[in-house]
C-alpha cells in the first residue's frame, strides 16, 4: 500500500525555508556505513517521491565504526548535490555529543563550532535547517549555551535549534532563559519516545540518552513544544519478529531489544496493534508509528530503515487514523 505522508508540523517554523517538517522524519545513522552509499540514495529518493522532507543525522554518527565518522552526513551531502535536492529537505544534524571514548562531555563554545562547521562541510552546504545540540552538560548555564547558538543562527548558519536527551527542568530553564533575555529558544525537543516502553538494564545509566515520562509530556503538552521521536519504532518490537517467547539466539531476534522491550506490558500492547492492524489491513508497525502521532503534542517519528520495504511500510503510518477507542485500548494495556 503506498500512502503518501505529508503532514506537517505547521508550529515548528525555521528560518530561510518554506518547508515544515513531515510527520516521519528520516533518520540517517547507518548510511554510508551499514546501510551502502548506493542504498541510501535509493532510500532518500524513495522517501522524498512519498512526500517526506526532514533528513536527520548527527555529527557523530558512525564514529564507533572503523573509518565511519561522518559517513551519514557525507552521503547525505553526496546525495543532495547529485540530485540538486537541497531545496526539498529540511535538513537537520547535531552536535555536542560526548566525547564515544571516554564519555567526557563536551558543552562547550569551542565544541559546538567545530562539530557544526564540519558538519557543513560534510554535508556540502551553508546552513542547517535544524541543529540539535545531541546531549546536555548540566554543568553548563543555559544561558552560555543559548548564547553561543544565537551567534551561529545571527550568521545564517543555523535556522532553528533543538535539544535532544535534555531534561525537562533544563528545557524549562532554557525557555525562561530565553524569555527573558531576548535569545531564541529551542524549537523543539528529541526524546526516545514510543508505543512500548523502554527499559534499562541493570547497571546501564543509559549514556545520556533520555525518553519520555510524565512530567515531560506534561511539559511538551503545556508548551506546546513539538517532539521529535527517535526510537519511535522501539528497535523493531512491532515488525512481527517478536512474540511472548521469544529467546535470544532465535531467528532475527536481538537480545537487545528483547531485554529493553521484552515485558509483559509491551507484549500486550503488541497485541492491541496486531489487533488493530488486522481489522484496519494495515501492519503493526504502521499503528505502533501511528500512535505516536496521535498525541496531544505536534509529534515526528524518526524512522530507521535500511530498505525500501521498510520505509514504504513506515511512511503509510502518517496516513492513518486512530480512533479514540483504539487509543483507549493502548492506554489499557
Amino acid at each position: 500500500m503506498e500512502s503518501r505522508q505529508e503532514r506537517t508540523l505547521p508550529c515548528l517554523a525555521v528560518a530561510e525555508t518554506d518547508l515544515r517538517p513531515t510527520v516521519i522524519g528520516l533518520g540517517t545513522g547507518s548510511f554510508g556505513t551499514a546501510v551502502p552509499e548506493d542504498a541510501a540514495f535509493a532510500l532518500l529518493d524513495r522517501y522524498v517521491e512519498l512526500g517526506g522532507n526532514h533528513v536527520d543525522t548527527a555529527h557523530v554518527y558512525a564514529a564507533w565504526v572503523p573509518g565511519g565518522a561522518g559517513a551519514s552526513e557525507r552521503t547525505i551531502g553526496k546525495w543532495m548535490a547529485s540530485r540538486g535536492a537541497r531545496g526539498q529537505v529540511l535538513l537537520a544534524t547535531k552536535g555536542a555529543h560526548h566525547d564515544i571514548d571516554t564519555y567526557e562531555k563536551r558543552m562547550t563554545a569551542e565544541a559546538i563550532r567545530r562539530d557544526l562547521h564540519e558538519s557543513l562541510d560534510r554535508l556540502g552546504t551553508d546552513r542547517v535547517d535544524l541543529y540539535w545540540l545531541h546531549r546536555d552538560d548540566e554543568n553548563v548555564p543555559v544561558g552560555e549555551i543559548l548564547g553561543w547558538l544565537g551567534e551561529h543562527i545571527a550568521a545564517g548558519l543555523i535556522g532553528a535549534i533543538g535539544c535532544s536527551n535534555w531534561s525537562t527542568a533544563r528545557q524549562r530553564e532554557a525557555n525562561r532563559w530565553a524569555a527573558a533575555h531576548g535569545l531564541v529558544d529551542f524549537a523543539a525537543g528529541q526524546v526516545r519516545w514510543s508505543l512500548a516502553e523502554h527499559r534499562l538494564p541493570p547497571g546501564d545509566t543509559g549514556s545520556g540518552m533520555v525518553g519520555m515520562d510524565d512530567e515531560m509530556f506534561a511539559w511538551h503538552v503545556e508548551s506546546g513544544r513539538p517532539v521529535f521521536a527517535y526510537s519511535s519504532q522501539a528497535r523493531g518490537f512491532f515488525s512481527g519478529r517478536y512474540a511472548p517467547g521469544s529467546q535470544p539466539g532465535d531467528p532475527d531476534i536481538r537480545e537487545d531489544v528483547l531485554t529493553c522491550y521484552g515485558s509483559a506490558a509491551n507484549f500486550r500492547r503488541l497485541a492491541a496493534a496486531q489487533r488493530l492492524a488486522a481489522e484496519q489491513g494495515r501492519t503493526a508497525n504502521q499503528v505502533a508509528l501511528a500512535w505516536v502521532l496521535h498525541q496531544p503534542v505536534p509529534t515526528c517519528a524518526l524512522i530507521g530503515p535500511r530498505t525500501i520495504a521498510q520505509l514504504e511500510d513506515s511512511c503509510a503510518a502518517g496516513s492513518i487514523a486512530l480512533s479514540s477507542d483504539a487509543l483507549g485500548e493502548f492506554r489499557d494495556a
